[in-house]
């Protein structure tokens, strides 16, 4: 049975935002920003990294 891939565009999608976020605080020098951006960035591709883990565990992919 082969799942939707929605949610991994979907992460693509957050991803790229939060890589967006972090340069505007560069730009800004917003440094709360910037600290925010990293740690959902980072969390983002953690669970990205998960759900593709599950997806081949149970041979959804």
């Amino acid at each position: 049975m082969i799942k939707s891939k929605l949610p991994f565009f979907l992460l693509a999608i957050f991803a790229v935002l939060m890589l967006i976020l972090f340069s505007i605080g560069l730009a800004e020098l917003n440094y709360l920003l910037i600290v925010i951006s990293i740690i959902l960035f980072i969390a983002t591709f953690g669970y990205g990294f998960t759900l593709k883990s599950q997806y081949r565990k149970n041979d959804w992919l």
